[in-house]
């Protein structure tokens, strides 16, 4: 084993391999994290999503930016790529799931998961920087009045997210660490949180657990693509492994290390396929159940966008800034975006709901005979983020998907 270049190799950056990172450095382990995106500082980060190049991942299109959206047969995949992983272009939100959340679905009676769970998600708080949301804002002044209208205006409430409030715009030494970590600013509430924090306040994951995991040896290796993981001696693994990888981005160069173990955290859409490539040739060992019992946000996402000459600025705040719970299993947020992000009008059609494919583009052709200057009004409007809200509607009712190697993966 000390022949080998690594104690753990871990694939992916995001939310799984950040912590992986941090807590194998703090016991010794000598790591290396390979991120196939970028990194990305303030200034690399769109000043609105309608800059492709610097937003989007779409590496056969020459675009690579930090989102990416993964197009399967029954439902759109929002992910994030790049060093901190979907931690660049999320919401900032840290919900913790209601009690019947823990006590239902496949994982029900299984263990008492709300209880032993609770000083990890105590932890992550700390290490994230919780803070609840302190400033309202139109969109959330408009789901508040909703609340009262529905009679639920004591489920909406603040969010807790991993934002740095203090003194709007003011940048102080590192709040959360006793000096470890990087500075911070204070955020100036400008709605663009999921094009990327370009002030400093957003507790992205390269400022806290890779941050740290560095300071202690950690190694990130960053525009590097896992292809291949092969077993180096006994089948068990025993002997530890070889990571083989190219270049994600320019000339396609080839390199590789070795590690005793390996940590697949490249999220659902990245390390799923990766691991059916690697069953059908290198790691023909791995379970029959990968790809299995996939489970997505249960959540859409529906924009609604005012075509009043007097309308309410929605894109003031931060991504998420209320939530109300509609029900036992499910909720609803106003999402905004800052000021010039209008990209995702141009995939805004009517919903039409029905089995049959064709039916649903029928439906579609007839609502755009029938309202022609509603729909034109609505998706040509001006300040379309300003006077645009996603709504996004979430249930943590348990249902799975299955994920195959094929054409969309």
């Amino acid at each position: 084993m000390s022949q080998l270049d690594f104690d753990y190799v871990i694939i992916g950056s995001g939310f799984g391999g950040s912590v992986s990172a941090l807590r194998l450095s703090e016991k010794g382990y000598k790591v290396l994290v390979i991120e196939k995106g970028k990194w990305f500082t303030g200034k690399d980060f769109p000043k609105t999503n309608w800059n492709l190049k610097k937003w989007l991942w779409q590496p056969n299109m020459k675009l690579f930016g930090f989102f990416k959206m993964t197009f399967l047969n029954h439902v759109t995949i929002l992910s994030g790529v790049g060093v901190g992983g979907g931690s660049l272009t999320y919401a900032n939100t840290l919900p913790v799931p209601k009690t019947n959340f823990f006590t239902s679905g496949s994982w029900a009676g299984l263990y008492n998961w709300e209880e032993t769970l609770k000083p990890h998600y105590e932890t992550a708080y700390k290490m994230l920087g919780a803070a609840i949301n302190p400033s309202f804002f139109e969109a959330d002044e408009t789901l508040r009045k909703l609340a009262k209208e529905i009679g639920k205006e004591n489920a909406f409430e603040a969010t807790n997210v991993s934002v740095y409030f203090g003194e709007e715009g003011r940048t102080v030494d590192d709040p959360y660490f006793g000096g470890k970590g990087p500075d911070r600013t204070g955020c100036v509430f400008c709605g663009a949180c999921m094009t990327g924090c370009r002030y400093n306040a957003k507790n992205t994951l390269d400022k806290n657990y890779l941050f740290l995991a560095q300071q202690l040896g950690a190694e990130i290796l960053a525009e590097k693509e896992v292809v291949d993981v092969t077993v180096l001696g006994a089948e068990d693994g025993a002997d530890g492994y070889k990571i083989n990888f190219i270049s994600s981005i320019g000339k396609k160069e080839k390199g590789s290390v070795t590690a005793k173990g390996v940590i697949f955290s490249g999220g659902v859409v990245g390390t799923v396929p990766l691991l059916l490539k690697l069953k059908k040739k290198s790691l023909p060992n791995l379970s029959e159940m990968v790809g299995c019992a996939i489970r997505t946000n249960n959540e859409s996402l529906m924009l609604v966008t005012s075509t009043n000459k007097n309308f309410k600025d929605f894109s003031k705040g931060i991504a998420i800034g209320s939530i109300l719970q509609t029900s036992e299993n499910s909720h609803l947020e106003p999402v905004r975006y800052g000021e010039g992000s209008a990209f995702f009008r141009t995939l805004t059609i009517p919903v039409i709901f029905s089995k049959y494919a064709l039916l649903r583009l029928l439906g579609i052709l007839f609502l755009m005979v029938k309202f022609p200057v509603k729909l034109l009004k609505t998706i040509f409007a001006k300040n379309y983020a300003k006077r645009t809200s996603v709504l996004l509607f979430m249930q943590s009712v348990d249902s799975t998907i299955r994920l195959k190697l094929g054409k969309i993966t």
